[in-house]
C-alpha cells in the first residue's frame, strides 16, 4: 500500500512482478474496483486460492473507520470487494489481516472506536464470510406461507460436518437473506423468529442456490388452526400425519423459554355432549402430552381445555360445516399473557 502520487485515494494498494532475473517490476495501481478516493491498506494475498484481503476505509460497506475485504482475481480481473463481516469488524478499524496455511484461524490487529490509535492483535477460528473457499452464494427469502409476506428472523448456518455455526445474520425487511458458503459441505439452515414457527432446512451445497422458505407467522391475538391437525373418529390417538406440525410447536417452544401454550379441542354437535366434551379434553391432553415429551417442557408450560360442541364456528347444515367445527386450537401465550385460561 502505497500514499504516492499518481493514485485515486489517500493510500492505495499496489502490486508488483519479479521477473525471471529477480527483478522486481514497476508497481501498478490494482485500479479503482479495489481503490477508492479513500484509503487502502494492508492487503494480504493467499496464492492458492487468488484471494486479496485488504482494509478499506472507502468502500461502500463499513461497520466502523477501516474494514477488512476480501476480493477474488478472476480472469485477470479483480472482482467487487466483500465485506468480511460483523464477526471481525466492528465500530473501530481493522488491519494486517493474515490467515494460517489450513484457512482455520486468521490473525489481525483492531483498534476499539474510541481509541482508533491503539492496535491490540487479535486470534480467533475463521469466520465463513472470511474463508477464501467461500465462493459459492445460498440466497433466499422467508416468506408466510398464506399472505405471501416477507418476515423478520435471525438466519443461521450450521456446518453439519463440523458441527459448529458458521454465520447467522438477520434477514432483511423483504425478508431475504444470502450467504457465501463452501461448495460440497453439507449445511443445516436455521431461521428464527417471535412472529412465526422456526424453519430448519438442511442441504449439501452444489453450486449457487436460490430458496423461498414458507412458514406460518403468529398472530397473537388469534388461535392457530392447522388443517392436518385431524384425529380419527371417536379417537384421540396423535397421527403420523399430524406430527411435523406438532414439531413445529414444539420447537418454538424449545427456542422460547417464556412462552406458554393454551391447547383447546372442539367437536361438532353429533352424539352424546357429555361424550364429545371428553372426547375433546382427550384429544387436547394428548397433544399437551406429545408436546411436552417431544421438547422435554415443563408440565406447567401447556394447558389444555375440551369445549365438546359448546363452541361451533358454524351452523351445521352440511358435513363441512361439522368439519369445520372439529378442529384443536393452539394460542400461544406470550410472557406478559400468559395467564390460565386467557383468550378462551
Amino acid at each position: 500500500a502505497s500514499d504516492r502520487l499518481g493514485g485515486f485515494g489517500m493510500s492505495d494498494i499496489y502490486f508488483t512482478v519479479k521477473a525471471k532475473n529477480g527483478q522486481w517490476g514497476r508497481a501498478q495501481n490494482l485500479g479503482p474496483v479495489v481503490n477508492t478516493r479513500e484509503s487502502e491498506v494492508s492487503p494480504f494475498f493467499h496464492p492458492l486460492y487468488q484471494v486479496l484481503y485488504f482494509s478499506s476505509r472507502g468502500q461502500l460497506l463499513n461497520f466502523g473507520d477501516f474494514d477488512i475485504y476480501k476480493t477474488y482475481r478472476v480472469g485477470g480481473r479483480w472482482q467487487e470487494p466483500r465485506n468480511i463481516g460483523p464477526l471481525v469488524n466492528g465500530k473501530g478499524s481493522e488491519y494486517y489481516f493474515t490467515i494460517d496455511s489450513q484457512s482455520k484461524n486468521l490473525y489481525y490487529a483492531r483498534s476499539e472506536a474510541q481509541d482508533l490509535g491503539n492496535l491490540d492483535l487479535y486470534s480467533f477460528p475463521l469466520p465463513m464470510e472470511a474463508q477464501p473457499m467461500a465462493t459459492t452464494q445460498v440466497a433466499g427469502t422467508l416468506v408466510d406461507s398464506v399472505s405471501q409476506k416477507p418476515l423478520k428472523g435471525i438466519v443461521s448456518i450450521i456446518d453439519l460436518d463440523n458441527g459448529i455455526e458458521v454465520a447467522s445474520k438477520y434477514l432483511r425487511p423483504d425478508g431475504s437473506f444470502d450467504f457465501e458458503l463452501m461448495e460440497g459441505s453439507h449445511y443445516a439452515m436455521l431461521i428464527q423468529s417471535p412472529d412465526a414457527f422456526t424453519v430448519e432446512k438442511q442441504f449439501a451445497l452444489k453450486g449457487d442456490t436460490v430458496m423461498t422458505l414458507l412458514t406460518n407467522s403468529i398472530d397473537y391475538k388469534l388461535p392457530l388452526i392447522f388443517k392436518n391437525i385431524e384425529f380419527e373418529a371417536g379417537k384421540s390417538g396423535i397421527r403420523p400425519a399430524m406430527q411435523p406440525t406438532l414439531d413445529r410447536i414444539t420447537l418454538f417452544l424449545v427456542d422460547h423459554p417464556a412462552f406458554r401454550l393454551s391447547i383447546a379441542g372442539h367437536t361438532d354437535s353429533k352424539g352424546d355432549p357429555e361424550v364429545n366434551e371428553k372426547l375433546s379434553q382427550d384429544r387436547a391432553e394428548e397433544i399437551r402430552r406429545y408436546i411436552e415429551r417431544k421438547g422435554k417442557l415443563k408440565p406447567n408450560r401447556i394447558e389444555s381445555f375440551g369445549y365438546g360442541a359448546s363452541k361451533p364456528l358454524k351452523e351445521e347444515a352440511t358435513e363441512a360445516d361439522a368439519r369445520i367445527n372439529r378442529r384443536v386450537e393452539f394460542r400461544l401465550l406470550k410472557p406478559e399473557a400468559a395467564k390460565a385460561g386467557a383468550g378462551w
